[in-house]
């Protein structure tokens, strides 16, 4: 007879937000597991009613302190879609700009602080600092680079306040962008080193079906912009989002679950986009990628309803 147990964990230490975890497992096999979050929500859409346009930008970025560039530019994105606004190259290479000083910063914490320890066997950061300080101290000077980034071009490095519809309150002289060349250097190099550090981390092998969904854009890699696609032959305008997900509440979490119109689950995030864009990366950062045995997940056949979506790629959050 196998054994079967719960383990259940109240409070995630290290996740942007409160969350739980609950698993029940049977014998060598998991039957169950629940992620809770029970952040309490805060209304964003009934605060944004009877706003002026010019305020969303600014309002939704306050969503999160730490990822607030991402809701500021769909926010942006739709209230200029709305306006019929389209911005310059400069401005939009600007605004590229400020989203990658984001993510430099954002995957520079999570890297070092929040998933390191665990591979590890480190409590957290602190402890992993003492036997490995100069291992913790590049993640940090990734994270400050991205956030002078930030502050340069946003404004602040929180929530930053520069940008607004059409374009940005005040744009950084030529003068100012060359003081970031030789920050950016180092921390290019960093994450170099990031990615070899990662790389011999062990990773379990694990298999999820799903569907891979990301922006993709025929002139790079898409971060901030482009058409919404999947493996499975999903080709469509953002505008068009809500012909084709469902979001739905569940009463375990205050967080809304996001499903495909009559096909259920899928992913979106780093190891999706990388799946579907890496054709789009630059010769540097695919060599950096195959360094690092980041591979794209696998559809299983042509036939399959679904990817079989490997999650034993390590260093996938450095791909973004």
């Amino acid at each position: 007879m196998t054994e079967r147990r719960t383990i259940r964990t109240d409070y995630l230490a290290r996740v942007e937000g409160e969350g739980s975890l609950t698993v029940h497992i049977d014998g060598d096999r998991v039957e169950h597991a629940e992620l809770r979050i029970f952040e309490p929500p805060r209304f964003f859409e009934a605060l944004l009613q009877g706003r002026s346009f010019a305020e969303a930008p600014d309002i939704t970025a306050r969503i999160c302190g730490i990822c607030p560039v991402a809701y500021q530019t769909s926010s942006m994105n739709a209230m200029e879609d709305l306006a019929g606004v389209e911005v310059s190259e400069p401005i939009r290479v600007l605004r590229r700009m400020l989203y990658c000083g984001e993510w430099i910063e954002s995957h520079a914490l999570h890297i070092y602080m929040l998933h390191a320890p665990d591979f590890l066997g480190y409590a957290g950061a602190v402890e992993l600092a003492r036997d490995a300080p100069l291992t913790v101290e590049r993640g940090l000077q990734i994270k400050k680079t991205g956030n002078e980034v930030m502050r340069l071009i946003g404004g602040r490095e929180v929530h930053p306040i520069n940008v607004r519809v059409g374009g940005f309150y005040r744009t950084p002289s030529k003068r100012e962008l060359t003081t970031l060349i030789e920050p950016l250097q180092r921390a290019r190099e960093a994450a170099i080193e990031t990615v070899r550090w990662t790389a011999g981390f062990d990773f379990p092998e694990r298999e999820v079906e799903c569907e891979l969904v990301a922006l993709w854009h025929p002139e790079g890699y898409a971060i901030e912009r482009g058409r919404i696609r999947s493996d499975r032959g999903l080709d469509i305008d953002a505008s068009e989002y809500p012909d084709h997900f469902v979001e739905e509440h569940v009463e375990r979490s205050t967080a809304l679950h996001s499903r495909l119109r009559d096909r259920g689950t899928y992913l979106c995030g780093p190891l999706a986009r990388y799946s579907l864009n890496q054709a789009q990366l630059s010769s540097r950062a695919s060599s950096r990628a195959r360094l690092g045995s980041v591979r794209p997940a696998v559809t299983r056949s042509a036939a399959s309803s679904c990817a079989a979506l490997s999650l034993s790629t390590p260093a996938t959050k450095l791909c973004g």
